[in-house]
């Protein structure tokens, strides 16, 4: 069982106070929650407050939760079938996206590349990681084709579509503030493939975002202004707000047309 071990907070000088260990283990198998708890348990007795997770056949990944002492450690346990399966599907320029909870915006297989390129093998015997480290250290060409295309033509399809201005009319703050969390999300995706980078999950995008090459000017203030605009009920600001969403469009559509895809 190959294992690896990912602090991708620290190695991205990302960390805070809040961060956890990832630690990552690989196999063609794997045990019921309970009895994983129970297992994890007995490794250490500085270990507590231990949750297991996901266990379905046949099985894909699944995860076990616990603390070690003050440190909170994330085991994720991975089919290594799956890996090498999404390995080639990106290379390949194959975009999937699997609705799971832990995630807000769902689960890309292209994320698991972002995990193995950050990644600190522990344990390797057959050299599985290794092999797959070499496999993905250099962004795939066809999967930042596929993903401009594809969450740009996602990103067009709202920002000035009359069912987006009939709700901002009718002030119907649900149905926009969803349209925009969807449009900014897909840019964004937009942005990691242009600057030949892994997206690396929702969490802490603005700090990632601040380490990349070609973005919009001001694009961190900008997502946050149509995030949280001032006044929100109002038919103006919310008129404002589509605004704002229709110029960085354009603004990202200009920066991917750059890339040679």
């Amino acid at each position: 069982m190959p294992a690896g071990v990912c602090r991708y907070a620290h190695a991205k000088q990302l960390d805070d106070a809040e961060s956890d260990l990832d630690l990552y283990l690989f196999s063609a198998a794997v045990l019921e929650n309970d009895e994983r708890t129970r297992l994890t348990l007995l490794v250490d007795p500085t270990i507590h407050d231990a949750f297991s997770y996901g266990w379905l056949q046949p099985f894909e990944q699944a995860g076990t939760d616990f603390m070690m002492g003050d440190l909170k450690i994330e085991c994720w346990l991975r089919n290594t079938r799956s890996i090498q399966s999404s390995i080639d599907e990106c290379i390949a320029g194959i975009v999937k996206r699997e609705a799971v909870t832990w995630t807000t915006t769902g689960f890309y297989n292209h994320c698991c590349l972002s995990d193995l390129n950050s990644m600190i093998p522990l344990d390797d015997p057959s050299g599985l990681l290794q092999r797959w480290k070499e496999q993905v250290n250099h962004y795939p060409v066809k999967l930042r084709a596929s993903i401009i295309e594809q969450h740009l033509a996602a990103a067009r399809f709202w920002p000035s579509n009359f069912h987006y201005s009939s709700a901002i009319e009718r002030q119907d703050v649900i149905y926009t503030t969803g349209i925009i969390q969807q449009v900014v999300h897909n840019l964004i995706q937009v942005l990691f493939a242009v600057n030949d980078t892994y997206f690396p999950g929702d969490k802490k995008l603005a700090m990632v975002i601040a380490h990349l090459e070609h973005v919009p000017d001001q694009f961190t203030e900008c997502v946050q202004s149509l995030l949280y605009p001032a006044n929100l009920l109002s038919v103006a600001a919310l008129r404002n707000q589509q605004i704002e969403l229709q110029q960085l469009l354009q603004e990202i559509e200009v920066i991917a047309s750059t890339v040679r895809t």
